[in-house]
């Protein structure tokens, strides 16, 4: 899009104040202009205009995004057909996850209660493990600002929202936005996480919004993203923080738990069972990588669990999986190798599997540790394994 703006098609996200300022975002100058690539805590915004077809929730979140943004209201009386089955099953799916209120017509008061009664209906309370703040959209309706987008009515939509949930809403705006609308005067910002828009602008950041004394928090920067999950096109966010000062806002602690091993045995088919045939071929146990566990892979998984001491039961579990595994890193080659390119193209890493650890595989490990809260070491040892496969 040649501007900041853009028809509305899904944004909302959150950042408690006091944990914004906490991790230093908050009222910080712009860092040095960096491509969206190289933010690792990534997320997606959602309408009803994501779905042509059924979100499927397990696989955005197995893709590696963290936090989803979704449409909620719009003025005083209208609400997205799709907010409660999309707040509900993405936050069932691990996905951190708010809703968000487009600012339109009505009064600032008025928008507001349509808003919180909204949230609250679908058992929001800004508060709850994996909730982040509320959201108020601020941008042009049908290219004219809105009637009520005035400070004072900004003003008391902000606070009305802050005292419903005791959380700062988190402010969805642009330096066009403030230029037009509030006569260049962002200062009734300055309180409030910013997340902004920039489209097509490679490193170029969003713009400094005008008196805000703060740089964005969220960065808005495509609309036409694919997502594992999602048909068509997708609003495309980064986090400009870690994924524990995240988790931290979405009041679920610092540190995510270490997925666990899954189990699978006779019958079961997929990337895990993929991955576990690799690494029998990688241990000796040569298996055909078919993803599918049948007759010959309990033979040879049986076969490996009596040379290794283990319960020669033919289902992989968590002791046989620990087994299994070896590190491999930057320059291995051989099937584990290919059992974690494996895992690293079902979490949506374009990879080949070829079994050789370049370039593009240590990219996308690192990647993948970045984004679940691990050592960014590119090198896949125990605990990046058992989050590659666990997760």
């Amino acid at each position: 899009m040649p501007t900041p703006l853009r028809r509305l098609s899904a944004r909302s996200a959150a950042v408690l104040t006091a944990a914004v300022v906490a991790s230093g975002l908050a009222g910080t100058a712009p860092a040095a202009a960096a491509d969206p690539s190289t933010y690792s805590v990534r997320g997606i915004d959602t309408s009803r205009h994501n779905h042509g077809s059924a979100i499927n929730w397990s696989s955005v979140a197995a893709s590696g995004e963290s936090f989803v943004f979704h449409k909620a209201t719009q003025g005083t009386s209208w609400v997205d057909p799709y907010f409660a089955q999309d707040f509900a099953a993405a936050s069932a799916a691990g996905l951190m996850n708010s809703g968000y209120h487009f600012y339109s017509e009505g009064t600032g008061s008025a928008q507001a209660d349509h808003f919180v009664n909204t949230l609250r209906g679908q058992g929001y309370t800004g508060k709850a493990a994996g909730q982040l703040p509320p959201v108020v959209d601020l941008e042009h309706n049908s290219g004219a600002c809105p009637t009520y987008a005035t400070t004072s009515q900004i003003s008391t939509f902000i606070s009305k929202v802050k005292s419903a949930f005791g959380v700062t809403p988190i402010v969805y705006t642009s330096k066009y936005f403030v230029d037009d609308c509030l006569a260049g005067d962002g200062s009734i910002f300055s309180t409030t996480p910013l997340w902004q828009p920039r489209y097509g602008s490679g490193s170029t950041e969003p713009a400094a919004v005008p008196g805000a004394g703060r740089s964005w928090s969220f960065w808005q920067y495509t609309d036409t993203g694919s997502v594992p999950g999602i048909t068509g096109n997708v609003d495309r966010n980064v986090f400009r923080g870690t994924l524990t000062e995240l988790r931290a806002m979405a009041n679920l602690g610092g540190s995510a738990p270490t997925p666990s091993w899954p189990v699978i045995k006779s019958g079961s088919t997929g990337a895990d069972v993929t991955a576990a045939q690799h690494l029998l071929t990688s241990r000796g146990y040569s298996t055909t990588a078919d993803g599918s566990y049948g007759p010959a892979t309990v033979s040879q998984v049986t076969a490996f669990q009596s040379a290794n001491g283990l319960t020669a039961d033919g289902i992989v579990g968590p002791a046989t999986w620990a087994k299994l595994i070896s590190t491999v890193k930057s320059g291995s080659t051989g099937s584990a190798v290919k059992a974690a390119q494996v895992q690293l193209k079902a979490h949506g890493y374009s990879l080949t599997v070829d079994g050789s650890f370049g370039p593009a595989t240590t990219s996308a490990v690192t990647s993948f540790q970045s984004s679940h809260g691990l050592t960014a070491d590119g090198i896949v040892g125990p605990l990046t394994w058992q989050t590659l496969i666990g997760g």
